[in-house]
């Protein structure tokens, strides 16, 4: 492997567990500040379970919109798209006509 490789696939590995470390924490958290207010106003687990269902759904989101936009921007520097995707759509409108 070279050095690139191997320093990408660290890249990768630390993004990879950055991601799933706030995927867990950030709600857990959040579901424990809920716990507090809940029990400071001798509620229901209402608001635990709001901030916690809120704050995963938005970072599942946050998630999925990064990895969507890296994904995007993988396919766009593909060497197929760079060279070929010009010279197909030229091809294509000039047997249209």
């Amino acid at each position: 492997m070279t050095q690139t490789r191997q320093q990408h696939d660290r890249q990768s590995a630390g993004d990879a567990l950055s991601i799933a470390f706030e995927l867990v924490a950030t709600p857990a958290v959040f579901a424990f500040f809920g716990w507090l207010i809940d029990r400071a106003l001798d509620t229901q687990p209402i608001i635990t379970l709001v901030l916690c269902l809120l704050t995963a759904s938005y970072t599942s989101w946050k998630a999925m919109r990064a990895y969507s936009e890296r994904m995007e921007a993988f396919d766009r520097n593909l060497p197929s798209r760079r060279v070929d995707s010009g010279s197909k759509a030229g091809a294509s409108e000039a047997g249209d006509g």
